[in-house]
């Protein structure tokens, strides 16, 4: 009798517990749901089998079954609950991991190899997901904005192939936090300086593949280049404010990398630095305004001094 209550008592905890993860849908989304199931699994197998073109191809085509899937849009907490972004984030880390490895090996011995396997329409396919999955719901940005670390130390891969955009890892890392402005302050200093010490490469070294099209060499990679400013940019704009925080953070940074600027700072037309030079004789000019009055003379800002 005893066994019996407390079977009873244990089935309504149960049952609580089982009602708390529980998803009611509509009896019209019966053929979505097993779609989204058969692609589930498929995608599930793949976690831990080596990669070949057979497996390229369930993969892409299971990414894109699931996008294209109306439950992924209209159930977004359901596509967290069942972890789908942690199987995806999965494969991915161990395609990289795996190319990294290869890569490494074939650098170390010396006699002839195969070329090393290009990985790259599989990271795409992933990350093309994972920014999807981001824009569902701000509850499944802050799941992905657990793995930002690892997105933003694989944040160079495919940036020199502009037509990629929106299915890199760094696109990724910033779908993770954007318009989202409590993720945006959780932001850490290591995080960014990451993002800092790759703008400042870009000022070291020319775009190999603008150069050999005959374009002028600029001593600076307008290309990766302009997608970390745009990463620092989404760090310091949120939904159209600025978050004062990551701002001084952002300019601390660059300030400790003057070569994140590029060109601008070589003098060079309008650029970066003819500005900050007028905002420092602005500011001058100000103060001497606030000290002497009208009586002020040799302003060095041109524009109080053609409007006094």
């Amino acid at each position: 009798m005893f066994h019996l209550l407390l079977r009873q008592y244990s089935g309504i905890r149960e049952l609580q517990e089982a009602m708390g993860q529980t998803y009611v849908l509509h009896e019209r989304n019966n053929l979505d749901v097993q779609d989204f199931i058969i692609y589930l699994i498929q995608i599930r197998e793949l976690l831990t089998v080596q990669f070949e073109h057979t497996e390229e191809a369930i993969l892409k085509r299971g990414l894109w079954k699931l996008m294209n899937n109306r439950i992924f849009f209209q159930h977004p907490d359901l596509m967290r609950l069942l972890s789908v972004h942690e199987n995806v984030m999965s494969i991915m880390m161990n395609i990289l991991t795996a190319q990294q490895g290869a890569v490494e090996r074939e650098g170390e011995e010396l006699k002839e190899k195969t070329p090393v396997k290009d990985s790259s329409e599989m990271v795409v396919a992933c990350s093309r997901f994972l920014c999807y999955f981001c824009r569902t719901s701000r509850q499944n940005q802050k799941a992905m904005f657990e793995h930002l670390s690892f997105l933003l130390d694989n944040a160079t891969m495919l940036l020199a192939r502009p037509s990629l955009r929106g299915s890199v890892p760094l696109d990724v890392a910033y779908s993770s936090f954007m318009d989202n402005n409590e993720l945006a302050l959780a932001l850490k200093e290591e995080e960014l300086d990451k993002v800092a010490v790759y703008l400042s490469r870009c000022g070291l070294q020319p775009n190999s593949e603008l150069t050999a099209k005959g374009y002028p060499d600029l001593g600076w990679d307008p290309v990766e280049g302009e997608r970390y400013i745009d990463f620092l940019r989404f760090c310091v704009w949120i939904n159209g404010e600025n978050v004062e925080e990551n701002a001084n953070l952002v300019i601390r940074l660059l300030i400790r990398r003057p070569e994140c600027l590029g060109v601008a700072l070589k003098g060079e037309g309008q650029g970066l630095f003819a500005a900050f030079k007028e905002a420092i004789a602005l500011s001058e000019d100000i103060r001497l305004l606030e000290e002497e009055g009208d009586n002020a003379t040799m302003l060095k800002s041109g524009l109080l001094g053609e409007s006094p």
